[in-house]
């Protein structure tokens, strides 16, 4: 099993970011790491407060960036003394996204975690998360629900493929005490312009040979990761199309995270993150976590 040794709560300040915070305050204390909460004052957005506001009340001392750089110190200090945890406080100037990546770059930190968009009930990802997911360095949990509770139901998306296998694995390391739910996705892609009839009648047949094989090799992969696991680990094969299956499981388990690799159904996407990764991320109220 993978060591969970510091994590990196990014915070803003609003609803959707203090909901990260709380879902990394437990992740570090469940595992013993250290915490880093990340603030990022965005200058550009100053300056356009200042156009829109009085500049004279927007300009009283101490300066904006103090005062923030004050609270982040302040907050980690708090939890620090809360929870016994290790909490440090880091400041820097620039856009969210940019001081993000610069941080996990320098200190490889086991994971990141990040408020869905401001207001947490919100469907959808906000511009930060959604920049943050092109090209992650290390695993991103997307938190979009209050209350930090360890998670009861996990549940990942697996295609057999690597990226999932090792989103699975991820899953496993960080929520061990979770009941894991593993769901394998088979959907028969055919040339409708190019089906004879004898084609057609094959169709169940050859349906019944993938699921057959998909359930014996999502077998093989809960045996192998059942020793990473408090609870039995569960597993289903859906004949359907993989962001459908997944948001269907997700919401009849209902599972409190869904787990998918970075690239989701396949890297020759147009954007970095796959096509049934972004549908799931867009249309969850779920937490996500996704992992490079």
């Amino acid at each position: 099993m993978t060591m969970i040794r510091s994590i990196v709560a990014a915070t803003d300040f609003s609803p959707g970011s203090d909901a990260a915070v709380e879902r990394a305050v437990q992740l570090a204390r469940a595992h013993g790491a250290s915490l880093c909460l990340l603030h990022a004052f965005d200058v550009s957005a100053w300056h356009s407060l200042r156009r829109v506001f009085d500049a004279q009340r927007l300009t009283m001392d101490p300066p904006p960036d103090v005062r923030m750089r004050q609270r982040l110190t302040e907050l980690a200090a708090a939890l620090a003394t809360q929870t016994g945890i290790e909490v440090d406080a880091s400041f820097s100037v620039g856009d969210p996204e940019s001081a993000i990546k610069a941080y996990a770059t320098a200190h490889t930190p086991s994971l990141v975690v990040i408020g869905s968009r401001a207001e947490p009930a919100m469907s959808g990802l906000g511009s930060t998360a959604a920049k943050v997911l092109r090209s992650p360095t290390c695993p991103i949990l997307i938190v979009r629900s209050a209350g930090a509770r360890p998670y009861d139901k996990v549940l990942s998306a697996v295609d057999m493929r690597e990226g999932s296998v090792r989103a699975a694995k991820a899953a496993f390391s960080l929520f061990p005490a979770a009941h894991h739910h593993l769901v394998f996705a088979v959907q028969l892609e055919l040339d409708p312009w190019g089906i004879s009839g004898n084609s057609r009648a094959q169709i169940p047949q050859m349906l019944d040979s993938m699921h057959a094989q998909a359930t014996q090799e999502l077998q093989q992969l809960a045996q192998s990761l059942a020793g990473l696991a408090v609870h039995p680990v569960a597993t289903d094969v859906a004949d359907d199309v993989p962001a459908r299956a997944i948001l269907v499981r997700a919401a009849e388990l209902p599972a409190d995270c869904v787990v998918v690799g970075h690239h989701g159904e396949g890297a020759m996407s147009e954007s970095p993150l796959g096509s049934m990764a972004q549908h799931v991320l867009h249309h969850t109220l779920r937490d996500v976590l996704v992992v490079p």
